[in-house]
């Protein structure tokens, strides 16, 4: 280095370094530049403006059953099927990142594999779960213990990267052992039965593993988890375990707040895509996709209430409102009928509406102060 160059500045971490807008625009450019050759929304979904896509599965209501992809997390998505990283996604609370790993299931007729950290969480419980409890009361009413295989649980990564294997609990094959079943809710055909298997299905063609806000985790967890997701094998209980064969893709997509840095390491083993703030009229067009029968001039002043509250919890430094808050917006006031006003009675519903679904964390802030002050 020549000692009149001007010190290098810091290396800024990889989800804030890149601003969400030139990534946003650069990947929409592209949009129609690259072959979609592992996931195009547009095969079962249609096209909306700005070069986004809907998918909706028929009849199926639950989270992730609708969703609006932009071009530039469509571009991640193929990205890390092509080079088999995980998906990395980052962005406010509320913003979608959860119900994008089931609506990919959803499309493309994948298994899904979901699994929510919290503080106490550990990298074990995602490959595997071991039942002391059971093993220590068979242990005191029978002479011969059986091999610990029997007491183990596989997890969502063990089911998505062997799932023979997780069905033996990793027993070898001959071995006589009670076979592991997915636990109920965990693969996608155990949360849609009315409508799964849908045609073109193939039991462990492929298989998406959401880990769901992994910065609420102990910082080491995501540091485990970089032999597993790198090398896909593992140990369990002395055993080991490796991919098999019997699946074209396994997806893992890992969602965070950015609530906390992650390690370098696993965020450079990662393709990241960072969800931007919405445009205007975004969120009427999600709730115009959600909600046909709602008036757009309706979808458009609940738009515009949610901005008003975003701004001032922003002030405040609180959680900004986003896309759960305005879809659960909509559906009040569809299911509800509500109208602008105060009624025979003087009761403002909207009014009450817009504090008890954008405003609620002004609300609870402000309850908290009173006890506080009594």
């Amino acid at each position: 280095m020549n000692p009149e160059d001007p010190p290098a500045s810091p290396p800024q971490p990889f989800l804030t370094s890149i601003p969400p807008t030139s990534a946003q625009a650069a990947a929409a450019a592209e949009a129609r530049r690259y072959t979609r050759a592992f996931f195009d929304p547009l095969e079962r979904g249609r096209p909306l403006p700005e070069g986004r896509a809907l998918y909706t599965e028929p009849r199926d209501e639950q989270l992730g059953a609708s969703y609006v992809y932009d071009p530039a997390l469509v571009l991640a998505i193929n990205v890390a099927l092509a080079t088999g990283r995980p998906l990395l996604l980052a962005g406010e609370p509320g913003c979608g990142k959860t119900s994008v790993a089931r609506n990919i299931a959803l499309h493309q007729r994948w298994d899904y594999f979901p699994h929510t950290m919290a503080s106490r969480s550990q990298a074990q419980e995602l490959l595997y779960e071991f039942d002391t409890l059971r093993r220590l009361n068979e242990a005191q009413a029978r002479r011969r213990v059986r091999d610990e295989a029997h007491f183990v649980e596989p997890g969502a990564l063990w089911w998505a990267l062997a799932p023979r294997s997780a069905a033996r609990r990793g027993l070898p094959e001959g071995v006589r052992v009670k076979p592991a079943e997915p636990p109920p809710g965990l693969a996608t055909s155990r949360i849609v039965p009315p409508i799964w298997p849908p045609p073109g299905y193939k039991p462990f063609a492929s298989a998406v593993v959401l880990i769901d806000e992994i910065d609420k985790c102990e910082p080491d967890v995501p540091n485990d988890l970089l032999e597993v997701l790198d090398a896909r094998r593992f140990s369990v209980r002395g055993r080991p375990v490796v991919a098999e064969d019997v699946r074209d893709h396994v997806l893992v997509v890992i969602t965070t707040n950015v609530e906390r840095d992650l390690p370098g390491a696993f965020e450079r083993r990662c393709v990241a895509y960072r969800f931007p703030d919405a445009s205007p009229g975004w969120f009427a067009t999600i709730g115009a996709q959600r909600w046909p029968d709602v008036p757009r001039a309706t979808l458009d002043g609940l738009e515009e209430r949610l901005r008003l509250h975003r701004q001032a919890a922003r002030g405040r430094d609180e959680r900004l409102p986003g896309t759960a808050e305005y879809l659960d917006a909509v559906a009040a006031v569809a299911r509800l009928s509500l109208r602008d006003g105060s009624d025979a009675t003087g009761l403002d519903a909207q009014a009450l509406l817009d504090a008890c679904v954008f405003g609620k964390q002004a609300q609870l802030a402000a309850a908290g102060s009173a006890g506080a002050a009594e």
